[in-house]
């Protein structure tokens, strides 16, 4: 990550990776109230996968650019030689809800099902980032 202006390091791979965890942790409590508007839980959850993608990154030492593209992102880490689990690279299609979920207008209906999956595919990042971030063999190579 290269901030403009900036000398200093954007927080620790464990800052990245509770700040993930947070935006999952408003997305799961958000999905259960019909208030909620559900693009507004789709963003977080997207934002949960973005950041624990980040925090793998930052780990190890890679820099990425400011960006909400997670197909860049996995790229970066493909390029770097990171083995990203399947699930993990299902988060390229929470990308449209990282801004198109937060004006109206710009996307169709979300349902349910979208919900679901994104929360899912949120959970399945953070685990991943997780195991990395500890040091279990084959997760990041």
């Amino acid at each position: 990550m290269n901030p403009q202006n900036s000398k200093r390091i954007p927080g620790s791979p464990e800052e990245w990776l509770s700040h993930a965890e947070s935006d999952l942790k408003l997305a799961s409590l958000a999905s259960k109230d019909p208030q909620i508007i559900r693009g507004q839980v789709c963003f977080h959850a997207q934002q949960a996968a973005e950041k624990s993608i980040k925090a793998v990154l930052l780990f190890q030492g890679v820099e990425f650019p400011l960006t909400h593209d997670i197909e860049e992102l996995l790229k970066i880490a493909e390029d770097q030689g990171f083995l990203v689990p399947d699930g993990v690279q299902e988060a390229v299609h929470l990308t449209p809800y990282a801004v198109e979920t937060r004006y109206p207008g710009y996307l169709e209906e979300i349902t349910e099902d979208d919900v679901k999956s994104a929360l899912r595919i949120a959970e399945q990042s953070i685990s991943w980032a997780k195991k990395v971030l500890s040091g279990e063999k084959g997760e990041n190579s």
